[in-house]
């Protein structure tokens, strides 16, 4: 019964089930509208699309964490190793903000989407800057780790006739 094989099988059908129930409820939303103008019900019936997809990228991923081909080990850490403090605050004030955008949609009786202050997302922008900075400064100089000593780029071949050097000219004598 726990054969992965099957469990492996029954992942790969659950987005497409999920998909035909979101073409189902975008029909049924259509329909239910018949009462509205064309344009109107053109605009709730975008809207609902742009959802159920979103919803439906939303499963894929967590599908895909489910069987293992998302590994998500990485997600806080640098390329060298270690905790980024970047990418901590970057997810951290990122699910901050969405969980109370989705608080005030939910309070609202009117359920409707409320206007952001620009203050939140200058708040956000600033998180997203400071995580392109410290991306900037790992690509401008890749030979720092995270103790922030130099590491050596020599390749094999330089390595080799340095070494060649020292063992034919030994310290203190000259070519």
């Amino acid at each position: 019964m726990n054969d992965p094989k099957s469990q492996d099988t029954w992942l790969r059908w659950v987005p497409v089930v999920a998909l035909l129930l979101a073409l189902l409820a975008v029909a049924i939303v259509f329909f239910n509208l018949s009462n509205k103008d064309p344009l109107e019900r053109l605009t709730v019936v975008v809207g609902y699309v742009i959802l159920i997809l979103l919803f439906f990228f939303g499963l894929v991923v967590i599908f895909a964490l489910a069987r293992g081909t998302i590994d998500l080990s990485l997600l806080l850490s640098e390329s060298g190793g270690g905790a980024s403090m970047s990418r901590f605050q970057l997810l951290i004030f990122t699910f901050v903000i969405a969980f109370s955008i989705f608080l005030m949609i939910v309070s609202s009786k009117p359920m409707r989407f409320p206007n952001v202050p620009a203050e939140i997302l200058t708040l956000l922008g600033i998180s997203a800057s400071t995580y392109a900075v410290s991306k900037g400064i790992q690509a401008s100089n890749p030979g720092l780790d995270k103790t922030g000593k130099g590491k050596t780029t020599a390749t094999k071949v330089e390595k080799e006739s340095v070494e060649q050097t020292t063992q034919t000219n030994p310290p203190g004598d000259e070519p």
